[in-house]
């Protein structure tokens, strides 16, 4: 692997693995019997508050000073963020500093998908890309549980060491890497459809007749490419499995411990991971990919009520696939931060949806009759139409 990738796939397994290392124990976080649900929730869903805000607007600041600028930012606001959760005892600063976290996630992903669509091996790069992620959200709740013996935050400790280290090799001559392969342009050409502007001769110019050209070209290609369908599917398979994972702790609870149940979910990481590498390397187009990758997902929420840990293993492997078809999708329309930001949005706005409108239905209907129809709406991207 050269310095490059290995930078940039630090960097991914680094974060990923600080922001799931608080998951095992947010009751501590939250303050034990003195803390609340309300308040692990906070914990819990500022990241992805984070996220899902600045994945947008940090995706056009990226195409507007440079990816590796954004990607240090990132990175840094990360092992910020990191040491002063591990510091901090009140649930209202590791709020705070969780919803920066995310933050930084929300710059980093952008930037970082930006510049993978456009190596020569992007397909393959982006499922490795995806496999180290994946890693990093195992590592991070498996190593918590672990060593939660030896204090609550040991984890977070050692994921946020990672991740200043990651900062270093940004900021350092290796850093640089990530700036210097460029498909021979001097330019970087936002490739939406009918614009031919470049970012950088935009560098000067207001910032507001900027963001109405953004906005303009948002719309175009959501309803002019497959962008929006695209954009669809994610939600939709984010949503759906989301359901899932955020009720089975309660679904499972007569017939489950938590080790097996713990078991269960890390297997859906691991199989997503080694998913991301096969569909990175077959010669399959990315229409296929995301296909197979549905149908994968499709048979493990059937088979969650039977069968766990086959279930979410199948969950994690279609997880994998989908994303790694999606992306090659998404870059084929264009490369730029800002499109690789508002593509993301999509699997955040999944995750923090899907099960709020899934709980609504809860009651009425039951877990069992929620989970198949879930995976009967997954079905309906059979559907849609890609190119």
């Amino acid at each position: 692997m050269n310095l490059k990738k290995l930078t940039l796939y630090s960097s991914v397994f680094a974060l990923q693995g600080l922001s799931n290392a608080v998951i095992p124990v947010l009751p501590e976080l939250a303050g034990g019997d003195s803390g609340g649900s309300a308040i692990s929730n906070l914990l819990f869903s500022g990241y992805f508050m984070g996220a899902l805000l600045a994945l947008v607007p940090l995706g056009i600041l990226a195409d507007r000073i440079g990816n590796l600028k954004v990607i240090r930012f990132g990175m840094l606001l990360t092992a910020l963020s990191g040491a002063v959760i591990v510091f901090s005892d009140s649930p209202w600063i590791l709020g705070i500093f969780r919803f920066l976290e995310g933050v930084g996630c929300g710059a980093f992903f952008p930037a970082a998908f930006s510049i993978i669509a456009e190596w020569e091996d992007s397909q393959q790069s982006l499922g490795e890309f995806n496999f180290l992620l994946n890693a990093g959200l195992a590592a991070g709740v498996f190593f918590s549980g672990m060593l939660a013996g030896l204090g609550i935050k040991t984890a977070i400790i050692s994921f946020t060491i990672l991740a200043g280290l990651s900062c270093i090799l940004l900021l350092s001559e290796v850093g640089k890497l990530l700036s210097s392969n460029r498909k021979e342009k001097e330019e970087k050409k936002l490739a939406f459809p009918g614009s031919g502007n470049h970012v950088r001769n935009q560098e000067n110019a207001s910032l507001l007749p900027e963001i109405k050209n953004y906005l303009e070209n948002a719309r175009k290609i959501l309803f002019k490419t497959d962008f929006g369908k695209i954009w669809g599917i994610s939600v939709l398979l984010y949503g759906t499995t989301g359901i899932l994972t955020a009720n089975y702790a309660d679904y499972s609870a007569g017939f489950l411990t938590k080790p097996e149940l713990g078991t269960a979910i890390s297997v859906s990481y691991l199989a997503a991971m080694l998913s991301s590498l096969i569909a990175g390397r077959v010669s399959i187009n990315s229409k296929n990919i995301v296909r197979i990758g549905i149908t994968l997902a499709v048979a493990g929420i059937f088979l969650s009520v039977k069968l766990p840990l086959l279930a979410f293993f199948l969950i994690g492997a279609g997880g994998g696939t989908t994303v790694v078809g999606l992306i090659t999708a998404v870059s084929r329309i264009s490369s730029s931060g800002f499109v690789m930001g508002l593509f993301n949005t999509g699997i955040y706005a999944g995750l923090g949806l899907g099960p709020v409108l899934g709980s609504f239905f809860l009651k009425p209907l039951g877990y069992e009759i929620v989970f198949f129809g879930s995976a009967v709406v997954l079905l309906t991207v059979f559907f849609v139409k890609l190119e």
